[in-house]
Parts: C-alpha cells; structure tokens; sequence
C-alpha cells in the first residue's frame, strides 16, 4: 500500500564491499518500494570488483560515499548514517547489500514505527528458499553466542514482537533514537555491532521489534567470506568482554580458557579453521591491552 509522498523521509543506507553479485539486485528492488519518499545512500568499502562503478552507471539516483579502504561495518554504516541526517531523514534503514527487500517492506516498517514510540525495527529475514534466516535474536550469555532464534509461541500472526536483539541485516532506526543512544561502536570491525548496539537501545529505554508483514530475502554473501570465522570470534569475544554483568566475568575467564584449550587441540589436529581462531585470540587480547593503556 502505497504511503503519501508527505509521509517521512527515509534514507536506505546500503553497505557494498564487492557486491558485484548481489548489490544490482538489491538496488533494484529498493527502487521499486512502493513507499514514495525515501532516498538511497551507498555506502563503498574500497571494492575492487567493478560493483561500485556498475552501481554509479545503472543507479545514478543514488547517493554515493566512497572510502579508499575498507573500514568495517560499523564505521561504514556510521558514515552513511551521517549522512543521512544531514539531509533531514527521519529514519534509516540500514541494508547488506546482499539484501533483497519486498515491494510493500519499507511501507510496513514506517507504519510501525509511526504508530509506536521508542522502538527499533527489524523485518523478517528470509533465506532464498524461503526459510527464516532472522525472525528473533538471542543471546545466549552462558555459551558466549548471539543467535538467531524461533519466536516465542505466543507471538500472533503478523503481529510486530519483541526480541532481544536485531540483526543489522536491515535495521531500521529512527534519527531520534540514533540521536539518543549514539552512533555504531566502530571498535567493531564486522559483527555482533548490532547485538551491542540493541542492548545500548535497550538500556536508553528503546523496544526492540520485527515486523513480519515486512519481508527482505538475506542471501549472505558473508558464507563466501573466508574470514567469518575469524571476525565471529573476535569480536564476539569484544561483546561479551563489554556487556557481560560482573558477577558473570569470572565464568567468562573460564570458558574462554576452555575454548583456547580446544582450539589448541584443534590446531594440533589440523583443523583449517583453528589457526583462524587461534589469531583472532591473539588479536582479541592485543585490542584489549590498548583499550587499558
């Protein structure tokens, strides 16, 4: 349904590193929301693939930031963001560029969040066959993990529900809020940014809701990225180092010692993931020596 082109602004801010793949796609699909007034900002870390200068041809209606390395998804987000706001947008939604959203999906997020207040959006993230890639965030304090969960069961049809962190797939944020809880914490490089950022919503007062009428197709790109495993551990390590409450740090020192001890072992057996671990450890603790220096 379409919403009057006086309805507020928005700026979908995507995120392109490489994207040749995919980034066409999700530009064309975010050209053809059905909402009327949004404008589109992407956001380029140092791609080398020819997308950026593919997007600059076929998409000339759309912003372009470029950066001359890449600077992580925080901080790439957090430019796009300021962008934004210096061009009076309302909100933003944050988008991979992997991500393909449905006509009536950006729609269907400006309708709740206008009839709600203190709130922070996510659609329904579905993989290309259809399954759910994210429909509820939990984070699981005791095995230092930030999942992608099933909704509880109560949870009615279509209904926006709460969850305990959004993923940053296709955040959709309001400029108040990100005028309240601040900008991304670019002391993340690649992931668990959004789960930080939900709990510092959170803790500011914000609800945290998907909207299933609202649907983007997630083909995640990320898979063919040979340092996932490397980013998942560092900087989950990071968040969990931050927000875990006091009385948890000591079972956190050891279960982390715990999980170097396998990995030691696994290094030994010549898993090829390990050595990927074992640097991301290494790493960890020199980014937490200069954060006490």
């Amino acid at each position: 349904m379409m919403i009057p082109m006086e309805s507020p602004k928005v700026f979908v801010v995507i995120l392109n590193k490489d994207g040749s793949e995919c980034l066409p796609e999700c530009l064309r699909a975010v050209f053809s929301l059905s909402y009327g007034n949004f404008e589109v900002v992407v956001v380029d870390n140092a791609s080398r693939d020819g997308s950026l200068e593919a997007a600059r041809r076929d998409f000339g209606r759309a912003h372009f930031i470029l950066h001359e390395e890449n600077i992580g998804f925080a901080a790439g987000m957090n430019a796009g963001i300021r962008f934004a706001r210096s061009r009076g947008a309302r909100y933003v939604w944050l988008m991979n560029n992997d991500a393909v959203p449905g006509r009536d999906s950006l729609t269907e997020l400006v309708r709740v969040a206008e009839r709600e207040s203190d709130v922070l959006l996510s659609p329904l993230v579905l993989e290309p066959s259809g399954r759910q890639w994210y429909a509820y965030g939990q984070i699981d304090w005791r095995h230092m993990r930030a999942v992608h969960a099933e909704p509880p069961k109560e949870v009615r049809d279509n209904e926006p529900y709460k969850t305990e962190y959004l993923s940053g797939c296709a955040l959709f944020l309001s400029i108040d809020a990100i005028n309240q809880i601040g900008l991304f914490d670019e002391g993340y490089f690649l992931y668990y940014e959004d789960a930080d950022y939900s709990l510092r919503a959170r803790d500011a007062g914000y609800r945290l809701f998907v909207v299933p009428k609202s649907v983007v197709v997630h083909g995640e790109q990320s898979r063919k990225d040979p340092e996932k495993t490397y980013w998942l551990v560092r900087s989950g390590i990071r968040f969990f180092r931050l927000r875990s409450p006091w009385w948890q740090k000591p079972y956190l020192a050891c279960y982390l010692a715990l999980r170097k001890l396998k990995n030691a072992i696994d290094r030994k057996r010549g898993f090829r993931e390990a050595e990927l671990v074992a640097s991301a450890y290494r790493d960890e603790k020199g980014d937490r020596k200069a954060r006490n220096d």
